[in-house]
C-alpha cells in the first residue's frame, strides 16, 4: 500500500468516510476533512538510499460548530497515534473560520515515518 492508501485507512473512520485527497466535492456535508502531502523525504545515507521515508502530510477538518470540530481533531490525532501502519507526530495545528463556506476548519501538520 501507499502512505496516502495507510492515511485513508488511519483516518478514513474518524470522518465516517468523509476523508478526501486536496478537496472535497461540492456536495459533501459537514464534518469532514481533506488531506495533502506536502513532502517526501527519502532517507540518505553515505552507502546509499534507505527503505524510509518522511513524509509530512497536512490534515484540514472543516465543521459547522466548533466544540465538535475539537472533538474531531483530537480523535484525528488519536487516530494518528495509534496507528499500526506507520509512525507520527502532530508538529503543528491552527483554528481558522473560512468565512465566505460558513465552516470552522482546524488544520494540523504531521509528520509521518514509514
Amino acid at each position: 500500500m501507499t502512505i496516502a492508501a495507510d492515511l485513508v485507512t488511519t483516518l478514513s473512520g474518524t470522518f465516517s468516510g468523509k476523508f478526501y485527497a486536496l478537496v472535497a466535492p461540492a456536495t459533501v456535508v459537514a464534518p469532514y476533512a481533506v488531506y495533502q502531502m506536502v513532502s517526501a523525504v527519502p532517507i540518505t545515507h553515505l552507502s546509499g538510499q534507505s527503505d524510509r521515508t518522511n513524509y509530512r502530510f497536512q490534515v484540514d477538518c472543516f465543521g459547522r460548530e466548533k466544540i465538535a470540530l475539537d472533538a474531531l481533531a483530537t480523535a484525528t490525532r488519536l487516530a494518528m497515534d495509534g496507528s499500526s501502519l506507520f509512525k507520527s507526530v502532530c508538529i503543528n495545528s491552527m483554528e481558522l473560520f473560512e468565512d465566505p463556506a460558513m465552516y470552522f476548519r482546524i488544520t494540523m501538520d504531521f509528520s509521518i515515518w514509514q
